[in-house]
């Protein structure tokens, strides 16, 4: 039992990065916001005349020049569809009514640019354009991320914020194998040492912190290590 709980802590350490894996799969997530008025020269800066909201959904193609995108547009005029803009064309509208689009869209703005190098990172969400703002968000390798972060000070100067994280390969795993309570619990685990060892808390403090008896911390965190144990061994 020693043996297999040592396995354990090693698995979900090495997936969670606390111990060194390589740099391809050692993804981070980062998010980027440029405000308006600092995004003011770039063309998204006048989209949000005609749309409440741009949300990016999927990139479907690299461009030289651009990318192909899935998006939702949200408007108070249906006319919006029918505009032409600077860096932004409606290739196809999927679906729609009376406030909202599903649409296929071909970027060109200096934004979309920076993604059509061949660089090792790419859009999720929630990436979105609002009165408020561009918000991108990110997954991608390190040295991606830095390369990036220079082509965003070149872009707009010191008009960004950026929020940078670990993300591990248990959200990869635990989004496709792990039931809600089960990544719930592994997620509090990991963040407050369960896995380190020495262990800096024990399962008891994480069901007081989730409301939750110790008997059901312990269950959930056996059913999360067995499935992702497994989902390793056999991949």
């Amino acid at each position: 039992m020693r043996q297999y709980n040592l396995l354990i802590a090693f698995t979900v350490n090495r997936i969670s990065g606390n111990m060194e894996i390589e740099e391809d799969t050692n993804l981070r997530y980062m998010q980027i916001h440029i405000s308006i008025d600092s995004g003011r020269n770039l063309p998204g800066s006048k989209l949000i005349n005609f749309f409440s909201s741009v949300e990016f959904l999927s990139t479907i193609e690299k461009k030289s020049n651009g990318l192909i995108c899935y998006a939702l547009l949200k408007f108070d005029n249906l006319d919006a569809l029918s505009n032409a803009y600077e860096g932004l064309e409606i290739i196809k509208i999927l679906s729609k009514n009376n406030s909202s689009a599903l649409t296929k869209i071909y970027l060109t703005g200096p934004v979309a640019r920076l993604f059509s190098d061949d660089l090792n990172c790419w859009w999720v969400t929630p990436s979105l354009l609002t009165s408020s703002g561009m918000t991108l968000s990110l997954q991608g390798t390190k040295n991606s991320f830095q390369i990036l972060r220079n082509k965003f000070s070149e872009l707009v100067g010191n008009g960004f914020t950026v929020k940078i994280g670990q993300e591990s390969l248990i959200k990869s795993f635990s989004l496709k194998i792990l039931n809600l309570k089960q990544k719930l619990v592994l997620d509090n685990a990991i963040k407050m040492g369960y896995y380190n060892r020495p262990r800096e808390c024990t399962q008891r403090d994480i069901a007081k912190k989730l409301n939750l008896k110790q008997s059901t911390v312990c269950e959930h965190l056996q059913l999360a290590e067995s499935k992702i144990f497994n989902r390793i061994e056999f991949e």
